[in-house]
C-alpha cells in the first residue's frame, strides 16, 4: 500500500481491512443475497440474537462483511448510504464473475472499462440499494479504469 506508506510512514499502523459493516433492512433477505448470489460464506449467524443482530460473512478464512439489521432503514436504490458510496470486492476475473452474477439475476448499473478496452469493474445494487462493485485486481494501488 504505497499511498498509505506516504501517509503513515514505513511502519504503517493499518495493515489490512477486515470487514465492512452494512446496515440492512431485512437480515434474512440480505444473508440470502450475500451467500446465494455473491457466494460468501455465513461465518456467524447473529439472527438468534434478536434486536442486536450481527451476522458475519466472508470467505472460509476471513470476514468481509458484517450485517446489522434495522427494519426501519430506508434508502432509495443507488443513493449513498450514510456517507458510503459503494463497497468493492476484488475478483480474479471480473468478466467471468459478472456472468455468474448476471445468471443469478443481477442487473449492472455501470461497467467500467480499463485502459485496454476490456471491462474491469461491474457495479450493481444489493437488496437494500447499496451499490456494490466487483473488479479485477490489477495489483495496483488504485484501480486502472
Amino acid at each position: 500500500m504505497g499511498w498509505l506508506d506516504k501517509l503513515v510512514g514505513k511502519d504503517e499502523m493499518i495493515k489490512d481491512l477486515n470487514h465492512v459493516a452494512i446496515v440492512v433492512s431485512d437480515m434474512d433477505r440480505s444473508i440470502k443475497f450475500y451467500t446465494e448470489v455473491l457466494g460468501l460464506v455465513l461465518i456467524l449467524d447473529g439472527r438468534a440474537q434478536g434486536a442486536e443482530k450481527k451476522s458475519f460473512l466472508g470467505t472460509k478464512s476471513k470476514a468481509i462483511v458484517a450485517l446489522s439489521e434495522d427494519k426501519n432503514r430506508t434508502i432509495n436504490k443507488g443513493d449513498y448510504s450514510e456517507g458510503v458510496n459503494h463497497v468493492a470486492f476484488g475478483v480474479s476475473d471480473a468478466q467471468k464473475s459478472s456472468e455468474v452474477l448476471k445468471n443469478k439475476g443481477v442487473e449492472f448499473i455501470e461497467v467500467k472499462m480499463g485502459d485496454d478496452g476490456k471491462p474491469k469493474a461491474y457495479h450493481f445494487l444489493d437488496p437494500d440499494g447499496l451499490e456494490l462493485e466487483i473488479y479485477t485486481d490489477s495489483q495496483k494501488e488504485v484501480p486502472q479504469y
